[in-house]
């Protein structure tokens, strides 16, 4: 079975950690990237697409709420990069329920949760559905 390969683009710490714990929960592994800010994460997709090498991501999970290049940003960017169908998340803690307009074939917001079991839950719910052999 192929290694999914995620990557994170998350400045909070704490949240980075429960998200990789998460995804890598019950021994089932995944290459996760974690990254600070939007730019590097851009030049790191760029840089795997480039050279087509087995670390395409599967998955981006992006904060909304970066510094440099925040996570709807990071869409149109890497959007410009390739042909690749990479799904992204965005997560955001601004409690808005109307999301940014974006493709959603290819993207979808989820509100970061303040409670840690709902945080976690959300997450094997998106490892279950986005990570999982079938797809």
């Amino acid at each position: 079975m192929k290694i999914k390969n995620v990557v994170l683009i998350e400045n909070c710490k704490v949240d980075a950690i429960l998200i990789k714990e998460s995804l890598q929960q019950h021994g089932e592994q995944c290459n996760i990237h974690l990254m600070e800010d939007g730019f590097e994460a851009v030049l790191f997709t760029q840089s795997l697409l480039e050279h087509k090498n087995n670390e395409t991501p599967d998955l981006i999970i992006a904060n909304e709420d970066l510094v440099m290049i925040n996570g709807g940003n990071i869409l149109s960017k890497i959007k410009g990069l390739s042909n690749f169908y990479i799904p992204v998340i965005i997560l955001t803690s601004s409690g808005d329920k109307a999301p940014p307009q974006h493709n959603r074939q290819t993207c979808c917001f989820i509100n970061k949760p303040l409670e840690v079991k709902e945080f976690i839950s959300i997450f094997k719910d998106i490892k279950t559905n986005w990570l999982s052999p079938i797809h």
